[in-house]
């Protein structure tokens, strides 16, 4: 009975240190995991910041460029202004030894603009396209008018840019989404527009 006990006792000291072993292995895997995922962070951390790094290298790069390119243009203008005062210099001394002669502008010369009349190229092509639209709408109603035998001295009254397009556009043809497209206006606001003249 004591040997069995005894051999009972071996035996389940076995097995606890089988498990005192597996659990020990399990919690060195754990701490290589993390000692993985801590190098991974600091590795990661290190590529971030090394980018940024780069990154504000190549802005501080194109920064330079951009002021050397202004810098540039700047000295360019100075130098045309300094042309044309010059040529003007030469053109006010050559009046006034010819006092009899009216002044005329050659067509070489260019005219002086200042840097404040200069108007940046977007707004051009806006008013330019407007223009165009307006010029457009008004050549397409003098031919829909003149198709109606409409005389021309008729009061009804004008319909603005923006309808007129929109109409055209229907009698084109065109489904009312793809009139709300084209003009970037929303699909019911051309339906109420079509329907209002109708």
């Amino acid at each position: 009975m004591v040997i069995s006990i005894v051999i009972i006792l071996i035996l389940s000291q076995l097995i606890s240190f089988y498990f005192i072993v597996i659990l020990n292995t399990k919690i060195s895997k754990f701490k290589d995991l993390e000692k993985r995922q801590d190098q991974l962070i600091r590795e990661m951390d290190d590529a971030i910041s090394l980018y940024l790094v780069e990154m504000k290298e190549e802005n501080d790069r194109l920064i330079q460029e951009l002021s050397s390119i202004k810098q540039a243009e700047f000295e360019k203008n100075g130098l045309k202004t300094k042309n044309m005062a010059m040529m003007n210099e030469e053109l006010s001394t050559n009046s006034s030894a010819k006092n009899d002669e009216p002044k005329k502008l050659e067509p070489t010369e260019e005219v002086k603009i200042s840097p404040k009349s200069i108007v940046p190229k977007t707004m051009v092509t806006n008013a330019y396209k407007q223009h165009k639209q307006a010029n457009e709408v008004q050549q397409t109603a003098q031919v829909i008018k003149d198709e109606k035998g409409e005389d021309k001295n008729n009061t009804t009254p004008t319909l603005l840019p923006f309808e007129q397009k929109v109409l055209n556009l229907h009698r084109q043809g065109k489904k009312v989404d793809e009139i709300a497209k084209i003009m970037q206006k929303g699909k019911t606001e051309i339906e109420l527009l079509l329907k209002f003249h109708a």
